[in-house]
């Protein structure tokens, strides 16, 4: 059986993913990934296997840097 957290978390990702703006370079879509980026710390914090742990902590960081950088150019 799933921890029900972490199928809450799973939940909430794939949810914030369907939620990507179709303008890529727009403060949408940076603030999409700033969305992304708190989801994937959340289930950080859930997942069982620290490799897993450290893989959507690096992607969080990851999209944090994009949102960034979509700001900076903008």
């Amino acid at each position: 059986m799933v921890d029900p957290v972490l199928k809450h978390a799973l939940r909430h990702l794939r949810y914030v993913k369907s939620q990507q703006p179709s303008d890529a370079d727009s403060v949408a879509f940076a603030d999409w990934r700033e969305r992304i980026a708190e989801a994937l710390d959340a289930l950080a914090g859930v997942l069982v296997f620290k490799e897993d742990r450290v893989r959507a902590r690096a992607e969080a960081t990851a999209a944090r840097e994009e949102a960034a950088e979509i700001r900076r150019r903008g």
